[in-house]
């Protein structure tokens, strides 16, 4: 992508003084790396692109196009899905708040609901007992195991209290519902291979335990799976940040392993982070400096939401194009880069050294993952998304900047 200050002065003059430039062409270059990694190993294997990292329609469409699952945990995300065309059938349908019509209508309409308490078990016994027993319907359950986490996972079913054993009694005896599946999805802080390959054997010694007399149509083993990222934000983590290569040599090998004998039941993974965090950038501009007894500080017109909810003790990538304006106001030396909210904890780089000035262009990397959803109307409106398609060098306006009627048309006045 070629980037200039008179290129983000002109994207300035069409959509603001801040906004998000997404590269599609390169997600879906991860998509296609992400999932031949596995697919090498163990050809049944598909992904569930999670909604909620990034659900920006045209990324979601482009899931669809490809043949993945929309992996979706509220009926905001199912409408979305349904609203793009995602077929119901490629729908899975996780998280732990599910209202019963959504649990309902959903099973009706052929997607992968993963059930996640023993109420929504009851729902479902439920919708069972009111349909004929010629309308089959099927469910997938969430495990809960140790997987060697610092904190006990709120979510599944508990495999050693005998959780999912009630659940999967109960439902089995049902004339009309079977359990076709089983999910897991566990938050590691390292995401390392080898809490990936623990859940894969859990998962597989599990699916041989309950699916004896036949084998389950997948299983789904989730996602928070690190992506990929410059050297420099490596180099913040304290341990490896392993490749796609890696996690699927720790995870398909022992499906490949298990089903040996013909095709097995569908791998399905959830990336989300994986495949989507690198492929977005943000560009703020620089309006004001100042410095505070010691501190020199250099004011964006984007804020910490922007670029780093969720790695707000890392610094991103990011690279700055300056203003030829030599009589710029301007700093030297060591500064933080701070947001436009009022808060104190809002500083976009912490620590910059170098020279940086008003009218300057600051462009993150690898802002793609929870940063729109989890933006807030707070202050100023949520900035624009633009794609750049690198085939013929163009832009394409995806999402416009909010307005004032579109933040408050809820609001009763």
């Amino acid at each position: 992508m070629e980037i200039s200050w008179q290129i983000l002065q002109s994207l300035e003059k069409k959509y603001g003084d801040s906004f998000y430039i997404l590269d599609l062409r390169k997600f879906e270059n991860n998509y296609q790396e992400f999932l031949t990694s596995f697919r090498e190993i163990y050809s049944n294997s598909n992904i569930g692109y999670s909604y909620k990292t990034n659900y920006t329609p045209k990324l979601c469409q482009s899931v669809n196009f490809m043949g993945g699952y929309a992996e979706v945990v509220s009926q905001m995300e199912y409408d979305l899905a349904i609203r793009i065309g995602v077929h119901p059938s490629k729908i899975i349908f996780n998280g732990p708040f599910k209202l019963k019509e959504d649990i309902e209508n959903a099973i009706v309409a052929g997607s992968i609901v993963n059930l996640d308490s023993s109420h929504e078990v009851s729902i479902v016994e439920n919708l069972a007992q009111r349909l004929p027993d010629e309308h089959k319907i099927s469910v997938g359950l969430r495990c809960n195991f140790d997987v060697g986490a610092s904190n006990t996972s709120r979510f599944g079913f508990d495999v050693e209290g005998g959780e999912l054993n009630h659940a999967f009694n109960t439902l089995n005896q049902l004339n009309n519902c079977a359990v076709e599946g089983i999910h897991c999805h566990f938050s590691t802080p390292k995401r390392s291979v080898e809490s990936y390959a623990l859940r894969a054997k859990k998962m597989l010694e599990l699916s041989k335990f309950y699916f004896q007399e036949r084998q389950p149509r997948f299983i789904d083993l989730g996602g928070g799976f690190f992506g990929k990222m410059s050297e420099d934000l490596r180099k913040q983590f304290d341990w490896p940040i392993p490749s796609y290569q890696e996690y699927a040599q720790a995870i398909a090998p022992q499906f490949k392993n298990q089903f040996s004998q013909g095709v097995g039941p569908e791998l399905i993974l959830e990336p989300g982070v994986a495949i989507v965090a690198d492929v977005m950038k943000f560009v703020t501009k620089i309006a004001g400096v100042k410095t505070v007894r010691s501190r020199q500080l250099a004011l964006a017109t984007g804020s910490i939401q922007n670029v780093k909810p969720t790695l707000n003790d890392k610094n991103l990538l990011m690279r700055i194009y300056k203003n030829d304006d030599f009589n710029r106001e301007k700093l030297v030396g060591q500064l933080d880069i701070v947001g436009y909210t009022c808060m104190e904890h809002d500083c976009l780089y912490k620590g910059y050294q170098g020279e940086i000035g008003v009218g300057d262009y600051i462009v993150f990397d690898n802002v793609g993952a929870y940063t729109t959803v989890f933006k807030p109307p707070f202050i100023r409106s949520s900035p624009p998304i633009i794609s750049y398609d690198s085939a013929v060098n163009e832009y394409e306006l995806i999402k416009r900047r909010e307005s004032l009627e579109d933040m408050f048309a809820t609001y009763v006045m």
